[in-house]
């Protein structure tokens, strides 16, 4: 009887966390194009912003622009590729940005 207990609060405990991961809220600000800073409570700092516009103006492959992003001290990810989302966490990282990438180039990106 104990075990099954243990169990079913690991069961709600794996329940609650996954659904935690699937909220639709979000703390990131997408840019779709190099016109990032229009106005608005945008995220970032102005070094990010200018980076991000980069990343989409020059149609970076994922590559270049996770090489860009490194050597400016902060991380990224692919967010999704041809429309299909990928695996990624929810978290809220200032230190990061996550690309859209469509046939091979980054088309957009958000940071945070």
């Amino acid at each position: 009887m104990k075990r099954k207990a243990i169990l079913m609060t690991v069961a709600t405990a794996a329940v609650a966390l996954s659904l935690t991961a699937c909220s639709s809220g979000s703390a990131e600000s997408t840019v779709a194009s190099p016109a990032a800073s229009t106005g608005g409570d945008v995220a970032g700092t102005d070094e990010m912003r200018a980076l991000c516009d980069q990343m989409v103006a020059d149609a970076m492959t994922p590559e270049d622009a996770t090489a860009l992003a490194e050597s400016n001290g902060f991380t990224a990810r692919v967010g999704t590729i041809d429309g299909t989302p990928q695996a990624v966490t929810m978290d809220y990282r200032e230190d990061r940005f996550t690309f859209d990438v469509e046939s091979g180039a980054v088309v957009a990106c958000t940071y945070g």
